[in-house]
């Protein structure tokens, strides 16, 4: 059974992606993470700091951010931004339970993803969907990586 599952591919507008990535600002380092290693990172629709008891609050907004979740996960409400520099990683983990476990994923870059004993390799442009409640990692990576993940935040933790 494949714990990924590959929807498709950014194909025609890939080196724009890339163009975008690497324009982004605001971008913020995660120096107090205990998963996430050698990443600066930036959230669009809600942000999400990750402690016991999330605080939820508004991200950024983007154009094309908003298409591209709408895409391919309908009814996302939070996408996640990372910027892996060469030896960044994430170590075996599962996502934060204010989150669905259902995520949306494009790949910008190359990479290893390991969830449960399956290791997957990442191509550029790639998107993907997994279950983020299954125990998962990202090997360092040996080149600049951006991954944008599209989330649901749980209707619960949406009370202000």
């Amino acid at each position: 059974m494949n714990l990924v599952e590959t929807i498709g591919y950014v194909r025609s507008d890939l080196q724009s992606l890339h163009d975008w990535c690497n324009y982004q600002s605001r971008m913020k380092s995660m120096s107090s993470s205990r998963v996430a290693y050698g990443r600066t990172h930036k959230w669009f629709g809600y942000e999400v700091i990750l402690k016991p008891n999330a605080e939820i609050k508004n991200g950024h907004w983007d154009e094309r951010v908003n298409r591209l979740g709408d895409r391919i996960l309908p009814g996302w409400n939070c996408a996640l931004l990372c910027h892996y520099r060469p030896g960044g990683r994430m170590i075996r983990h599962c996502d934060h339970s204010v989150f669905e476990p259902l995520v949306a994923l494009v790949n910008i870059g190359r990479t290893t993803f390991c969830i449960g004993n399956q290791e997957y390799h990442l191509t550029d442009g790639q998107v993907i969907k997994f279950d983020s409640g299954i125990l998962h990692e990202l090997l360092p990576v040996v080149s600049d990586r951006w991954s944008l993940s599209f989330r649901t935040i749980k209707p619960e933790y949406l009370r202000f």
